[in-house]
């Protein structure tokens, strides 16, 4: 039997030599400025599953904008999720590069119950409706070829999505149509088989895992970032009220008044909607879920699992997302719609709302013009809007 100490120099060399050159050249953490882990958990080699992702947030081509997503995502993972760091063994990016994320033979925390038998590869955008790359598709291939070669996979790996493995959309639409070409992509899963070698560490360690996992892909990141309350200046709510998970409706809205542009624009007009709010209609808080900005700007309103009161007998179904401005006159940008897409896409991801959820605009459940004729002519065009 070997010795623990030589089973340590064993990982210690494996670890070590992870930038061995295979068929990729992989951008270190360092490089891209990421933290180093608060601990690691060994990843045992020749697996049996590879399994791909979305981060479902924003797309990059560039990489000073794929570097500064990676430090996104890792600090939600680390500072949010309690993660000992970034979820993915590797991510890709929009410019083809492959990005350490735990790198070769550390557990990931990307699929729940999948962690101690795969490696987590995850592609930086929404793939929904971002475009995947030649590109991007050479550097996942490529990848999956120098695991193999290193001995982290097996050379039979089963390729899965991660919606194959988890109640998730991930990876998105137009990575799930390219992988289910590839040669090592199987259509129906097995049950998760327990690996003989894990110790009973491992096993509490994954199980820790999994709690924190329950998330989705990012699940995982989720795809935007979202200006807290305390950060553009809100009040406390005085009470609130449970929103219940898997809702079925979201509803969006407009607020009706001044539209903002800049950030500091934007968080008055937040400060004077929710004081509108609370003090002249006595709410308990700012009335809607979330609200965006013309900046293109996520803003937490009532946030995730806090019920709303953006439509009168639609609150306890629903949740409310409203833009900043007046949208029978103002312009809603790319910027925008790429902002709302994507937070729906996070509340799906964290099972704040079905993936089968209904859209309505506030006209379609309430007597008003809201959200506006801009928004409306746009929203309709949604996958997930009904008539």
């Amino acid at each position: 039997m070997v010795s623990k100490a030589v089973a340590a120099l064993v990982f210690a060399c494996l670890v070590c030599s992870q930038y061995a050159v295979q068929g990729v050249n992989i951008v270190s953490k360092a490089e891209w400025g990421g933290r180093a882990p608060n601990y690691r958990v060994a990843l045992g080699n020749y697996l049996n599953y590879a399994i791909i992702h979305h981060t479902a947030g924003n797309y990059c081509e560039t990489r000073a904008a794929c570097a500064q997503q990676l430090r996104n995502v890792q600090s939600y993972h680390m500072d949010s999720l309690g993660w000992p760091d970034i979820g993915y063994n590797f991510l890709i990016g929009g410019d083809g590069a492959v990005y350490e994320g735990r790198g070769w033979n550390s557990m990931g925390a990307h699929a729940a119950e999948w962690n101690s038998v795969s490696i987590g590869i995850s592609f930086l955008g929404n793939f929904n409706w971002d475009t995947l790359e030649p590109n991007m598709i050479a550097s996942a291939q490529g990848l999956l070829n120098d695991a193999v070669n290193r001995g982290q996979l097996s050379s039979g790996y089963v390729l899965y999505g991660h919606r194959q493995v988890s109640a998730t959309e991930c990876p998105g639409t137009h990575i799930w149509n390219e992988i289910r070409g590839w040669s090592h992509w199987k259509a129906r899963r097995s049950s998760r088989p327990l690996h003989k070698s894990q110790n009973q560490f491992t096993v509490m360690a994954n199980k820790a895992l999994i709690v924190l996992a329950v998330l989705l892909c990012a699940q995982a990141v989720f795809g935007v970032t979202i200006i807290t309350k305390s950060q553009w200046g809100g009040r406390s709510a005085t009470s609130k009220s449970t929103l219940a998970s898997s809702l079925s409706y979201a509803v969006i809205h407009h607020t009706a008044g001044n539209y903002c542009s800049t950030r500091s624009a934007c968080e008055t007009q937040l400060r004077n909607i929710q004081s509108y709010h609370m003090d002249s209609l006595g709410w308990a808080d700012i009335g809607y879920n979330f609200l965006i900005g013309g900046d293109g700007n996520v803003y937490e309103g009532r946030g995730w699992n806090v019920m709303g009161a953006h439509a009168t007998n639609w609150n306890s179904k629903s949740i409310g997302i409203s833009f900043l401005g007046n949208y029978n006159s103002d312009k809603i940008t790319s910027a925008q719609i790429t902002a709302a897409k994507g937070l729906l896409s996070d509340a799906v991801s964290r099972g704040q709302i079905i993936s089968g959820y209904t859209l309505y605009g506030h006209r379609q459940v309430g007597s008003t013009e809201c959200p506006g004729t801009n928004i409306w002519n746009e929203i309709r065009t949604w996958s997930n809007w009904k008539a």
